[in-house]
């Protein structure tokens, strides 16, 4: 009996980490989500922390020279902001918000610690 509650232990603990390793490496999609924030763009944002009603007009500096935009989210999450493969047209008008909290309407997925945001409708709050 010891032995085999041995062996099921070892067992546990060799497939514990690679079931770790794939949950953190799937893709989560999420459609339908509704969130609200900033639109930032990521290259101020991610070096320097450039955000807020000071930073907007390099924001929409750096979003027309084609810099990725993402959304500072309310809760302080970021997400990368991507087009749709059928409609664009939602994912060019936030990168046009740049430095504007805006609402938007999309499918959230996370892969490998990024999380992303498919752009379906945005509007500014």
């Amino acid at each position: 009996m010891l032995r085999w509650r041995a062996t099921v232990l070892a067992v546990s603990l060799f497939l514990a980490p690679g079931a770790g390793l794939l949950a953190a490496g799937q893709t989560a999609a999420s459609p339908g989500a509704t969130l609200s924030g900033e639109v930032v763009d990521l290259a101020c944002y991610i070096g320097h922390g450039g955000k807020g009603e000071t930073h907007k007009s390099c924001a929409v500096k750096c979003a027309a020279m084609g810099q990725p935009v993402g959304l500072l989210s309310s809760d302080g999450r970021l997400y990368l902001l991507v087009a749709d493969h059928v409609d664009s047209g939602p994912y060019e008008k936030a990168r046009k918000l740049a430095g504007e909290q805006v609402e938007m309407k999309g499918e959230v997925a996370a892969k490998d610690g990024i999380s992303a945001l498919t752009v379906k409708d945005v509007k500014k709050k």
